[in-house]
């Protein structure tokens, strides 16, 4: 007998949902609930449970049917999925649910969707053999939340290009390694852009030139090498792309602004207090750093609240509102992250206690290298990358 919370239980689910034959809707039976009408025994009839979702495009319906059908049938049990593994998850007197609503969206050309089932949630994808489940949360048929394996690791940069400009040719403005466990915890660790590291194949320098000076790859071994962490993928936007999805898909953001700026170079004119800024006020909480006590770390600080605050805004919006989130946002960001590794990273992360996530920036003091100001990285930054190697922060704390 499996335990209940094992991984090999999800993943069995998840293969044969995904790898079975997909029945037509309402086609899935069950024994009938009916009494009998005699004292004999009571007849073997079966009854046809209407299943429907409603904005499911083709397929996808007859996937989610199958998911509980298989896992809920009693008189026939999937290939690949032994009875003692149903057993062990799924109650004898779970009943199907019947209806359920999709939201679809589109990622670099690939279909990806949630469906919510009562409280079941699941994340699907489409692929060249059609509809796949690739997580989701099913508190109906105690099954655990599987959202991917933890930890997992990304590094969310925005470049300061300018419009006109290549986002992945330019200066990394802000730089930042979001965590997650796989747990239910997760962090946020700031870099400071005048960090002063080894650039890979080009010497020694501020870490945001990695980036102006091999695009996207050799950012990327740069922050590997600096901090030995295994990282999944990066996300990439510049100015405008910044201000348009805060604009135009989170409809703003909520932080708060921990005193009073007025940064002219920043274009921040900001009151201190819990706020919703759009795009420009934003950007510009972002980018201010001149008139601020703690400089590029209070800056790499505020970009932190402002990431943690977009997460919060998607949460608000519920899962279902994920796929489209994607799509709108597709044209203002650059990533190497899959539509499946971006659906499963985005739902695990709204199913954080996102107020508690430690918002941490890496220790160091500010000096010169040469005529440049630069950062220099204490000797507990290496422990602050060791400690978010499990995708959350144990010994850093808040």
């Amino acid at each position: 007998m499996f335990p209940r919370s094992s991984p090999l239980i999800i993943a069995i689910v998840l293969t044969a949902a995904a790898c079975s034959p997909a029945a037509p809707a309402a086609q899935i039976t069950r024994p009938s609930t009916s009494a009998p009408t005699t004292t004999t025994a009571p007849p073997t009839t079966t009854t046809t449970i209407p299943f429907t979702v409603e904005g499911a495009p083709k397929g996808l319906t007859a996937l989610v049917e199958d998911f509980y059908g298989y896992a809920a049938a009693e008189l026939e049990k999937p290939p690949r999925m032994a009875g003692t593994v149903l057993d062990s998850i799924v109650p004898k007197e779970q009943s199907t649910p019947r209806t359920g609503v999709a939201s679809v969206g589109t990622f670099k050309d690939v279909k990806v969707a949630t469906v919510e089932v009562g409280d079941d949630l699941f994340l699907a994808v489409k692929q060249k053999e059609g509809w796949r489940v690739v997580g989701g949360s099913w508190p109906s048929l105690s099954i655990p939340d599987y959202f991917g394996y933890g930890p997992r690791l990304i590094a969310v940069v925005g470049s300061d290009a300018r419009p006109g400009e290549n986002v992945e040719r330019t200066r990394a403005d802000s730089i930042h390694f979001v965590g997650l466990d796989g747990k239910g915890k997760g962090a946020v660790v700031g870099l400071p852009r005048d960090s002063y590291v080894p650039i890979p194949g080009y010497g020694t320098g501020k870490i945001t030139g990695s980036l102006a000076l091999g695009g996207p790859d050799v950012m990327m071994k740069a922050f590997r090498d600096l901090t030995d962490l295994e990282f999944e993928g990066y996300i990439l936007t510049g100015f405008s792309g910044f201000k348009n999805v805060v604009n135009e898909v989170l409809d703003g953001i909520q932080v708060k602004v921990p005193f009073a700026i007025n940064d002219v170079k920043a274009l921040a004119t900001l009151k201190a207090g819990k706020q919703i800024l759009d795009g420009f006020d934003a950007l510009a909480f972002a980018r201010a750093r001149k008139t601020l006590p703690g400089g590029d770390f209070a800056r790499s600080k505020h970009q932190g609240d402002l990431l943690i605050g977009a997460a919060m805004g998607v949460k608000t919006m519920g899962a279902s509102a994920i796929p489209g989130f994607m799509e709108a946002a597709e044209p203002y960001v650059i990533t190497d992250l899959t539509p499946t590794e971006l659906l499963t990273f985005l739902t695990m992360t709204i199913n954080m206690k996102l107020k508690d996530v430690p918002n941490i920036v890496a220790p160091g003091s500010a000096g010169w290298a040469g005529s440049a100001s630069v950062v220099y990285l204490s000797s507990s930054a290496q422990d602050l990358f060791k400690d978010l190697a499990n995708g959350r922060l144990d010994k850093w704390g808040q």
